[in-house]
């Protein structure tokens, strides 16, 4: 589990501004040779275009590096971002973060250290800098030294929501899901509308046996109703705390809304089958396995309907398809025999 920044949204804004920018300008310009491009990524055309017009702009090479780094293009992105570094290092903390991400991403985790402590030298005031150093030792596993560093923030901001966010994911990852549930807590308290804690939240209490997960999933539903996993997260929630009656009816509402989203069709089959409706398990199982042909517990689930059912043709064909797609799966090997 780790912090949701904004940042990767800021920098696909910031991205598209730039691109929209040279667009605009090479309209005007009778002169563009956009029309003469190589049939390559428009948005790297453009970027390379602007480049070749103005050499000495850093932000078109960290643009340019976050290009590749959403491609998994890491080596490239680093390029471009310590080519920006070099022209203009003095106001970007953004640079240094992503430069960080594209380490990290890169397993490059000493270099990642190493950037984002160069960026607390420059910007030791800097709230997000600090939350991206704390971030980073949460990655690799130290706990203590990730605390320490959010307390900088605290002593700076005592109601910033996204440290206290981070901190519960510390927290949690130590085993203490009391200071966890706590940080998560005083996370939404001072930022009401920040979803990922509700979820969190709802996920450590759902680990914890308490029926408040339900509330809180709910929370995250109304800041984000097109997200299909919380609705999934709900509905599991219920069944898992007996409400099987209002699972079902989750479930229903959600095939309707997400009707492309395989795991309502696979846990709505699921109960059914616990309640021994039989034909309304088969045909929810089928679903999922139309929509996700490669799972194999799809086809094993609706093998052992039809097993119930006294189907055992059709059990047998199941079985065998699901051992096709998972040759580990021990229960479809032991249902299989039986039937022999």
């Amino acid at each position: 589990m780790f912090i949701e920044f904004n940042m990767l949204k800021l920098y696909r804004i910031f991205f598209l501004v730039i691109i929209y920018l040279f667009v605009y300008n090479s309209c005007k310009n009778p002169d563009s040779k956009l029309d003469t491009l190589q049939t390559v990524d428009p948005e790297l055309q453009l970027l390379n275009e602007s480049i070749q017009k103005d050499p000495e702009n850093d932000s078109l090479y960290f643009y340019k590096a976050f290009y590749y780094f959403e491609r998994d293009s890491y080596e490239v992105a680093i390029v471009n971002l310590n080519k920006a570094l070099s022209i203009d290092s003095t106001f970007k903390p953004a640079y240094y973060q992503l430069l960080a991400d594209v380490y990290l991403a890169n397993i490059q985790s000493r270099e990642a250290v190493e950037i984002i402590d160069k960026a607390l030298i420059y910007f030791p005031n800097e709230i997000s800098v600090i939350l991206k150093s704390s971030q980073i030792k949460l990655i690799l596993k130290q706990h203590m030294a990730a605390l320490a560093t959010l307390n900088k923030i605290f002593i700076r901001d005592p109601q910033n929501a996204e440290a206290y966010y981070l901190a519960g994911h510390i927290f949690y990852e130590m085993g203490d899901t009391g200071r966890a549930v706590n940080s998560y807590q005083k996370a939404v308290d001072f930022n009401p509308d920040m979803r990922a804690a509700w979820v969190q939240l709802g996920d450590v209490l759902s680990d914890l046996k308490n029926p408040r997960a339900i509330s809180y999933y709910q929370n995250a539903i109304l800041l984000d109703s097109i997200d299909p996993e919380i609705f999934h997260k709900k509905a599991f929630a219920l069944y898992s705390f007996g409400k099987t009656t209002e699972a079902i009816a989750l479930y229903k509402r959600s095939c309707l809304k997400f009707p492309n989203y395989e795991p309502f069709f696979f846990n709505l089959g699921f109960i059914y089958l616990e309640l021994d409706s039989l034909d309304k398990a088969i045909e929810h199982f089928t679903i999922a396995t139309q929509l996700n042909p490669v799972e194999a517990s799809g086809f094993y689930q609706r093998g052992i309907a039809y097993q119930q059912k006294g189907v055992n043709a059709q059990a047998k064909t199941d079985f065998q398809q699901a051992l096709q797609l998972d040759s580990t799966l021990e229960f479809a090997k032991i249902a299989l025999r039986k039937l022999k």
